[in-house]
């Protein structure tokens, strides 16, 4: 059942209006977003960023908090930097309480950028963003800049258009999404201190760029794992004598092409994007062994990227793996030593199919918003890679949360990173009719 519309044509047609008047500040504020290097690793900058969405963020009438990690959690949270880690959380009430309906809705995005590699090849300056043509490049303009931009304008948009907001806006930037792992100082630290939990929390947006077209439901799980080999060292000339680390590493490569990697390719899931992204998979991506050329090598590490689809689990994955071991163990015997260990894992997220009614209508909402503002329908779609949206849904146990940002998926860790301000704007529109729909509509 469709949810009921709250906002009429003539509601419509001025948020779209507003969302052409308020681009140029926009923009401006997502040069000045840009223009900060926050690359992490190691994390560059993240007190200075926090301060420039504190100061406009109280500009606009929020209550912002910039939330610091204690140092003391570091060397579990941030174990390959000690420079400070700083989130941003702001909340915005109605402007008339007795309108206020109750329902609370949270946007989320992340303030740190991957690096930006050799700047030499990039066209224009990766931290001096350049606007030509339509077109903002720099890098965090996609991934996840302007998202954050997307998603404090979808507010002003609704104040500007004179649509009432009756219920809680919340806005966070975060830390640290790039570099992933089981916790982290960013958004798990905001959902371990309970910032955003059921019950505090009706909807999540988090403003990843997947297509201005497309609601994201969910993303792929991933393993990223190690196998240490341990063997016997000894002279080349006398390989005997040694126990090969680097072969029975070798093995298992064979052995997990062999058998797991069939398997993989008949797992499928449709919603992922891009397309060459929808089958699970495995691959081998590190082999570090050996000292020189005439010593057969006592050690052997292997590291691998596992991918899984929706459907699939950690547990199954990494039995997978173990019976590689274990057949590799049989076809060499007692010589074979192999250490198993992971340094991330997540299972994949999916709220499609969410049984919670809330999660339902946000899915709904947004998907009606594409269709309205853009008229296209909207695609219902998988991220590759994981996010933040695993410490909402497994963490804080909220189904209702979706990801929906400017930015094409294509463009995000690529030198030259851009954005299109029309996509830019229509992000901008379509979360200003979702959130008004949300909010309104109870």
């Amino acid at each position: 059942m469709a949810p009921a519309q709250t906002l009429s044509d003539k509601d419509r047609a001025t948020i779209k209006a507003a969302a052409e008047d308020l681009l140029p500040e926009a923009v401006e504020l997502l040069k000045c977003l840009t223009d900060i290097d926050t690359t992490n690793p190691p994390g560059l900058n993240y007190p200075r960023i926090a301060s420039v969405l504190d100061e406009f963020l109280t500009s606009k009438g929020y209550k912002v908090e910039q939330i610091p990690v204690p140092p003391e959690l570091h060397p579990e949270l941030v174990p390959f930097s000690d420079l400070p880690r700083v989130n941003v959380f702001a909340t915005l009430k109605p402007e008339d309480a007795a309108e206020d309906r109750g329902r609370v809705i949270h946007f989320n995005g992340h303030v740190d950028v991957v690096p930006a590699a050799d700047v030499e090849q990039w066209t224009y300056p990766p931290f001096k963003t350049t606007v030509t043509n339509g077109v903002i490049y720099g890098r965090g303009v996609s991934d996840m800049k302007g998202g954050i931009v997307a998603q404090i304008f979808a507010v002003e948009v609704l104040r500007k258009a004179g649509i009432p907001i009756r219920g809680t806006i919340e806005q966070s930037g975060v830390v640290d999404e790039e570099t992933t792992g089981i916790r982290n100082a960013g958004m798990g630290y905001l959902v371990e201190q309970r910032y955003i939990g059921r019950g505090k929390q009706d909807a999540v947006i988090i403003t990843e760029p997947l297509n201005t077209t497309n609601v994201c439901l969910g993303h792929r799980g991933t393993i990223w794992g190690r196998i240490k080999f341990t063997g016997l060292a000894s002279h080349g000339s006398t390989p005997q004598r040694g126990v090969n680390a680097l072969l029975h590493a070798s093995l298992v490569v064979a052995e997990a092409h062999r058998t797991i990697t069939p398997k993989l390719k008949q797992l499928k899931d449709d919603h992922v994007i891009p397309p060459e992204a929808q089958e699970a998979s495995l691959t081998f991506t590190v082999l570090n062994s050996g000292t020189n050329t005439n010593t057969v090598p006592a050690t052997a590490v292997l590291e691998f990227d596992r991918r899984l689809v929706p459907g699939e689990t950690l547990d199954k994955a990494r039995r997978e793996i173990m019976s590689v071991l274990d057949e590799v163990k049989k076809q060499v015997g007692d010589d074979f030593n192999a250490e198993y260990s992971e340094f991330y894992s997540t299972d994949p997220i999916w709220v499609g199919d969410s049984k919670d009614p809330t999660a339902q209508e946000l899915i709904r909402h947004v998907k009606d918003a594409i269709k309205n503002v853009l008229d296209v329908e909207p695609g219902v779609v998988c991220s590759p890679g994981s996010d933040d949206q695993r410490f909402v849904v497994r963490n804080a146990g909220i189904d209702s949360c979706i990801v929906y940002g400017p930015g094409n998926i294509r463009n995000v860790h690529n030198k030259d990173e851009s954005l299109a301000l029309d996509d830019l704007r229509a992000a901008i529109e379509v979360m200003a009719v979702f959130t008004a729909e949300f909010l309104n509509n109870m």
